[in-house]
């Protein structure tokens, strides 16, 4: 690969989506509080639910798990979307979170984010990681000042540039390596890919199950963009667009058996997308793919508002420290090992916020306490994927024993005779 035609590619690309993410914002007529058509609410929806991961994190289940990680991985991301499309359906209005998620949620995908442009710079740029991690955490928090008061729609863009990268990729790298090659490779070299026996690979696919319900659950926009299309495009929107994000996962997972039939062994297996792309897909490929990436690290910055006090936007900037720290004392952190380190504080949360009333403050606690202690030993012991099945089964079970007495004096009130019936 030619270095110097990637940088000039890759900034006329960045620019060039910049210039539409602005005109974008610029145009867009409808305000945050109408309702939204069949058309934008699935553009919203998916400019959501694509993220960093779908391109790292999916190959890197595909390579560490087969075939069922891949699968397991796309089967999860559908029903998280549309088990936040079941919960909310009977709530007239949006569901309140607890206070410190959001900030919870921003250092995730900030964190995400932080691991995703170490990636680049270090792969594609040969920057050291740790000059990396800082010339990653500098841009996010130029980001957040440049966007103070200034938030935009990067939605389409997004969009549009995950569905060309869905079908381009696969093309561009099986063009270069032959299906019956990529076959032959993982029969002889990588045959566990294939098998559907694996204990590991299932509880991945649980854990990843859990991640993304519980995830959907948090989200601190998602409950927000329910709300905002129209009641009766509401169930077509969270059908259709699942079903459309599915192939892109699906697609960047085919990847890992490329590496694996062409023996390509990235130092981390999060690395596998990038390195089979950069070895297979030329220049087009690869500029299509960083430029997707810094679209989507751009927007995982919290934006901040004018009128929020001054105290909100620095609590943004801390995160983003925090994040940048983190990836600089771990640097074998790979982008799932994140999304299920953090699947183990969703499943403790996730049924405080759908039980909130019933379990009541202290209630909250326990069950918090409860699923991360229960999922944290398991993780010690059998494994992070066995850590987060535990934790939500043990925060659930105990949110569904301290709500049944609160559900059963309810019920026990609506019976009693109110004063002066015969």
């Amino acid at each position: 690969m030619n270095v110097y035609n990637i940088h000039l590619f890759t900034i006329i690309s960045l620019l060039a989506c910049l210039l539409a993410m602005y005109w974008t914002q610029r145009n867009q007529v409808a305000r945050d509080e109408e309702k939204l058509g069949l058309g934008k609410g699935i553009v919203k929806l998916l400019g959501l639910w694509i993220g960093i991961p779908c391109f790292l994190a999916s190959a890197e289940a595909s390579y560490q798990y087969g075939i069922i990680g891949m699968l397991g991985y796309s089967v999860a991301g559908i029903i998280g979307l549309l088990f936040i499309f079941l919960v909310n359906r009977k709530t007239k209005n949006q569901r309140q979170s607890l206070r410190f998620l959001p900030l919870l949620c921003a250092l995730e995908d900030i964190l995400i984010s932080v691991l995703a442009g170490k990636m680049i710079l270090n792969l594609i740029y040969s920057i050291n990681e740790q000059l990396s991690v800082a010339c990653v955490t500098l841009f996010l928090l130029l980001m957040l000042v440049v966007q103070i008061g200034k938030p935009y729609q990067a939605s389409f863009v997004i969009v549009i540039l995950a569905m060309s990268a869905t079908m381009l990729l696969p093309t561009l790298v099986y063009l270069k390596v032959s299906v019956p090659t990529v076959y032959s490779g993982v029969k002889f070299l990588a045959t566990d890919m294939l098998r559907l026996d694996i204990s590991s690979s299932w509880s991945l696919a649980g854990a990843l199950l859990v991640r993304f319900m519980t995830g959907s659950l948090i989200h601190p926009r998602l409950g927000m963009t329910f709300h905002q299309i129209k009641v009766s495009k509401r169930g077509l929107c969270f059908c259709l667009a699942p079903l459309i994000w599915a192939f892109l996962p699906i697609s960047m997972g085919t990847l890992a058996f490329v590496s694996k039939a062409e023996a390509i062994w990235p130092p981390l297996p999060d690395q596998v997308s990038l390195m089979v792309v950069g070895y297979f897909a030329g220049q087009i490929g690869i500029v299509l793919l960083i430029v997707t990436l810094i679209v989507i690290l751009i927007t995982a910055v919290p934006h901040a508002t004018i009128s929020e006090q001054e105290r909100a936007v620095w609590m943004r900037g801390a995160v983003i420290v925090a994040a940048g720290a983190i990836s600089f004392l771990f640097p074998k952190l790979t982008i799932l090992d994140t999304m299920l380190y953090f699947a183990l504080i969703w499943a403790a949360v996730a049924p405080v916020v759908l039980l909130k009333n019933e379990v009541g403050q202290g209630g909250a606690a326990i069950v918090i306490i409860a699923g991360l202690a229960a999922g944290l030993f398991y993780s010690q012991t059998k494994g992070i994927t066995i850590g987060v099945l535990a934790d939500v089964l043990v925060s659930v079970s105990v949110a569904v024993l301290l709500a049944i007495p609160t559900n059963w004096k309810k019920r026990r009130r609506s019976l009693e005779p109110t004063v002066g019936s015969d």
